[in-house]
């Protein structure tokens, strides 16, 4: 079937008219903070955390810090509570990071129970809930601290929150619960502790020990971290300095 010469001429000044159109609005800049991101690696040095099968929870805990911490500094300043394997106790651990007056602490772990069935993440915010007698056999001595502030303490519950819904998102399993651990009760901004999976499971294991499911599970913290971080910048609870923004806004930004 032959077109009409007049299709032709009314489809060429279609296209002609939408090329003059105005080009979409680059996306608006985001907040960001100019407080530190504080990456906390637990254990470290002669204190191995869980041990199965040679597997040791202080190496694992620092690879994921790391590979975290890489994926946010070209946007935010990033402090490791330790770089490499040594002990730093958790008086200190906490010091640091309010001396470093962060914008939030995130502490990484990886859980061991007798069951060799439990398994996921839990990512805990600071709560009544009593210490096990896992943590007096895994940690040193804890000295006694008073509870956060408050609002702190509602800024770790938003945080875990953020957190258990990327890795949900990303296809890790992961709950949200509280507890009194030490590091929780930083005062000074909002903190988690986070379990990162149970080496305790034998095929948990073996993907916490793979550097992909690392990357993985970092991708998710990074992810997470950042949309929190921006929405306390937004609302005026961080000092923020201006980033461009760089796409649509995540599963965890979706859930604040």
């Amino acid at each position: 079937m032959r077109v009409p010469l007049a299709v032709f001429i009314v489809l060429a000044a279609c296209l002609r008219a939408a090329a003059m159109l105005p080009s979409a609005p680059l996306p608006p800049s985001q907040p960001r903070p100019t407080a530190p991101v504080i990456i906390d690696p637990g254990h470290g040095g002669g204190d191995l955390g869980a041990v199965v099968r040679g597997v040791q929870e202080k190496d694992i805990a620092l690879a994921v810090a790391r590979k975290v911490r890489d994926r946010l500094t070209a946007w935010t300043p990033v402090m490791l509570t330790r770089e490499d394997d040594h002990y730093v106790t958790l008086d200190r651990r906490v010091v640091d990071a309010a001396d470093w007056d962060g914008a939030l602490f995130v502490s990484i772990h990886l859980n061991e129970v007798r069951s060799r069935r439990s398994a996921g993440a839990v990512v805990y915010s600071f709560g009544a809930a009593r210490r096990g007698h896992h943590f007096r056999r895994r940690h040193r001595k804890v000295p006694w601290m008073p509870a956060p502030p408050r609002v702190e303490s509602r800024g770790g519950d938003a945080l875990a929150r953020t957190i258990v819904a990327e890795l949900r998102h990303d296809g890790v399993n992961a709950k949200q619960a509280r507890c009194d651990y030490y590091v929780l009760k930083e005062p000074t901004e909002p903190s988690v502790l986070i379990e990162l999976g149970y080496l305790s499971n034998p095929a948990e294991a073996k993907r916490l020990t793979d550097p992909a499911y690392q990357d993985r599970l970092a991708d998710s913290l990074a992810k997470a971290i950042r949309a929190f971080a921006v929405q306390r910048a937004v609302r005026g609870q961080a000092p923020v300095a201006a980033a461009l923004a760089d796409g649509a806004p995540s599963a965890a930004a979706k859930s604040l």
